[in-house]
């Protein structure tokens, strides 16, 4: 009995673990030209956290100049156009020979070979019609769709503050109402915003989003049995029955 306790206390452990270990990630957004992407791992009281990109960084910070002095002698391609003659004895310069890398091993019965060049015509031709296939397209471009709505639940990305600044104060009234309609509508858009009326042009925001270990895994499940493999597999036996291009195929692969 204990031996069973034992065995399901195992996954669920396992599975505590992966709920503990955290990746979050934000996104500072300034003008006139900071970008700055920031990536952090938690797991417990472990906590980390590396920039991974740097745009103020990257363009004001100094590049070192070239220094032609430490670059090495050029390299003479004259040396290439030189024969080098064969070395008496050793057979070279005499083309390969059709029995080379043959000697000692059984041969193979040519109807096995002529089985496996038609095997292999018949497959690229199956895979080619299987790829101009607009059905296996519908397949792909929808499972596509579902794993983009399902990526995005996993990251869980929402805006945690903006601020915009703008001299004119119409104008920024009208963005304001607009902008206060759509938070309404999109909630992951709903944050502290702050508006600088009569400023200069500024404009500051930060995404920021996470995940777990426990949501890969489950992320990486419903991926697996979600993809088409059933209708990509049928559609790929019909087109191994039948692998003639159709006349638009044709017209595709040969204009």
């Amino acid at each position: 009995m204990v031996w069973v306790y034992i065995a399901l206390a195992i996954p669920v452990l396992f599975l505590l673990l992966l709920h503990f270990f955290r990746v979050h990630f934000s996104i500072d957004v300034e003008t006139p030209a900071v970008f700055r992407g920031t990536v952090g791992v938690s797991f417990l009281w472990f906590r980390r956290e590396a920039v991974v990109l740097d745009v103020a960084h990257t363009v004001m910070g100094h590049h070192e100049e070239y220094d032609e002095s430490e670059e090495e002698g050029e390299f003479d391609e004259s040396s290439l156009d030189e024969e080098v003659a064969p070395a008496p004895g050793t057979g070279e310069g005499l083309g390969p020979r059709s029995d080379d890398g043959q000697r000692g091993a059984v041969g193979i019965p040519e109807s096995w070979l002529l089985f496996t060049k038609r095997f292999r015509v018949r497959t690229r031709k199956a895979f080619t019609k299987w790829a101009l296939d607009v059905g296996v397209w519908r397949l792909l471009l929808r499972f596509t769709l579902k794993s983009g709505r399902r990526v995005l639940g996993l990251l869980h990305p929402a805006l945690k503050f903006m601020h915009l600044g703008l001299e004119d104060v119409y104008d920024l009234g009208r963005i304001a109402a607009a902008w206060s309609i759509v938070q309404g509508t999109i909630p992951a858009l709903a944050c502290p915003v702050g508006w600088g009326f009569t400023e200069p042009f500024n404009f500051k925001a930060r995404l920021a989003g996470g995940f777990t270990g426990l949501n890969v895994l489950v992320f990486g499940f419903l991926t697996l049995f979600s993809f088409p493999w059933l209708p990509l597999g049928s559609r790929f036996l019909h087109c191994w029955r039948d692998p003639r291009l159709n006349r638009w195929q044709r017209r595709v692969l040969l204009p």
